[in-house]
């Protein structure tokens, strides 16, 4: 009984202080969850391109240079080919959303719709978003920094994976083995958890992405680019991301072509999401766990709390560790 208490006490002392430690380094978080998916998405491309190929060609070294010099040739590419294009779109579409002027479509719009909007202070709502949006937008060579610096470390780290494997086992002795294997079973749990979580997330996004651009420019949006950068990064947000992109998707089709545009995007967003929900999820989301729209938004809500924006994105993926962790699942398993 006494050693199943100190299990118990030990995984709640873990969770507390992971969620302690992310708390107080928040401040730090763009560039350590930056790092860290880096890491990890590296690692897994860099370990399925050892799997496809004929093992007298493994020269680890060579394929981690090459597959980082194609990453950086192509974000440069990118970069400067469409970065300038993509933020000039968002500033337009921020500008576009929350310049929208109630007023001018009162004849149009039913008197019950048009009533409950302005009673709203959409304008007001509108502009102080595309405020914040703008804001943002001027912080993005911090982020772009944080990003080089990520994808760096995350070179270093895999470069030098064996002397790091090599190091941290001299590191385990007699005296240190039993929080050594601690804290080794709980980094599995983390990667095999949290990791795969992300990755899921930032694959279904993606995908989402991709069919949002083909309805929009059927629809004929303008602005694509700027466009898909926005869906891409509100996708990584579970059930709320969705939410927040109808708001200006709705306004810029309404301005298109009237009501029956936003009947037509909000129905292209329905076809999207069933995808979705009957197709990707099951197929990708097998590894972690459905959680109900109320947990979600629960959890979508504290993470917010205490993490800010990115709170939006890690929450779930937190939750699902944690869970993991406390359950004992295949996953998250431990060391006795």
């Amino acid at each position: 009984m006494q050693f199943i208490q100190n299990k118990l006490s030990l995984k709640w002392l873990t969770v507390i202080l992971l969620i302690a430690l992310l708390f107080f380094l928040k401040n730090a978080l763009n560039f350590l969850l930056l790092t860290f998916i880096f890491t990890y998405l590296a690692y897994t491309i860099f370990t399925k391109v050892l799997h496809i190929m004929p093992s007298k060609w493994h020269m680890k070294k060579s394929i981690i240079i090459i597959m980082y010099s194609v990453v950086l040739f192509v974000i440069a590419f990118v970069g400067y080919r469409y970065l300038p294009v993509a933020v000039q779109q968002f500033s337009t579409i921020v500008i576009q959303g929350s310049s929208f002027n109630l007023q001018a479509y009162e004849n149009v719009l039913p008197v019950q719709i048009y009533d409950l909007l302005n009673n709203l202070d959409m304008g007001g709502m509108l502009e102080s978003i595309g405020a914040k949006a703008l804001a943002a937008t001027t912080g993005i060579s911090t982020l772009l920094l944080e990003a080089f610096v990520a994808i760096l470390l995350s070179f270093f780290f895999l470069f030098e994976l064996d002397k790091i494997k090599s190091f941290s086992a001299s590191l385990r002795t007699i005296e240190t083995a039993k929080i050594y294997d601690q804290v080794a079973a709980f980094g599995q749990s983390f990667l095999n958890t949290f990791g795969i979580a992300i990755k899921v997330q930032i694959m279904i996004s993606s995908i989402n992405t991709l069919l949002s651009i083909v309805g929009l420019l059927l629809l004929g949006f303008p602005n694509i680019l700027g466009l898909a950068i926005m869906i891409f990064f509100l996708g990584l947000m579970p059930v709320i991301g969705v939410v927040i992109s109808l708001v200006p998707l709705s306004i810029i089709a309404f301005q298109i072509g009237g009501p029956i545009y936003v009947v037509y995007m909000i129905m292209m967003i329905m076809v999207i999401h069933a995808i979705e929900s009957y197709f990707l999820n099951p197929k990708l989301y097998s590894i972690t766990m459905k959680l109900p729209i109320f947990y979600t938004f629960i959890v979508l809500m504290v993470g917010e709390l205490l993490f800010g924006a990115w709170g939006l994105v890690i929450g779930i993926p937190l939750f699902v560790f944690i869970i993991g962790l406390i359950k004992g699942d295949p996953f998250a398993k431990e060391v006795a």
